[in-house]
């Protein structure tokens, strides 16, 4: 299934909006996910060292392992690195957390690309995330892990060189549901879309 997603709130909402996302997890034959209770984890800042200091953020032990809390832990990580990829045009870390089969990772990434590449600049825009669920759904024998949450973020701005139009983005709240497939003893953004 793939579905076209036409919000656009800021350039991390850009990372899940502007995309056409491919769902191959969440076709109507699959079966139904299996939700453990809501998180009671306290939702966590962006990193402020990979904002200010310009510090590429380092996948926490917590991210490492195949229950519901490292699956949480890693969307989390994965909202640091979108952060540092903003601040920095630094692609690599972000590109290295997604599946090859994530359109939305490729198309939120392809967007920083022609952002950078064009002299542009962002400002804003860092996100925190809230988890609200996470259960698991089997798929070629493995256990994927769906974690539905909420990211939130502050007002944006993309200033471009010249006369260029720069682009401005409210800040808000996108509730959003990530498919996450076990990797190396951590987990692979698989697809996210927004609720």
């Amino acid at each position: 299934m793939i579905v076209a997603v036409t919000r656009s709130r800021t350039v991390i909402a850009a990372l899940c909006v502007v995309s056409v996302l491919a769902l191959g997890a969440c076709s109507g034959d699959d079966p139904e996910p299996r939700f453990a209770p809501p998180s009671t984890s306290a939702p966590t800042s962006p990193s402020t060292t990979a904002v200010s200091g310009l510090v590429e953020p380092t996948m926490p032990a917590a991210a490492k392992g195949s229950d519901a809390a490292a699956a949480e832990a890693f969307v989390r990580f994965y909202w640091e690195m979108v952060n540092y990829a903003q601040a920095t045009g630094d692609l690599d870390g972000l590109q290295s957390l997604a599946d090859a089969s994530c359109a939305a990772c490729r198309e939120g990434t392809s967007y920083l690309e022609r952002v950078f590449s064009d002299g542009g600049e962002i400002s804003g825009g860092a996100a925190t995330v809230r988890v609200r669920t996470t259960g698991f759904v089997k798929d070629q024998g493995r256990s994927n892990a769906v974690v539905v949450f909420d990211v939130s973020s502050t007002r944006q701005r993309v200033d471009y060189p010249g006369d260029r139009r720069d682009e401005s983005y409210p800040g808000g709240v996108t509730r959003l549901s990530a498919i996450l497939i076990p990797h190396a003893g951590t987990w692979l953004m698989s697809s996210w879309n927004d609720e």
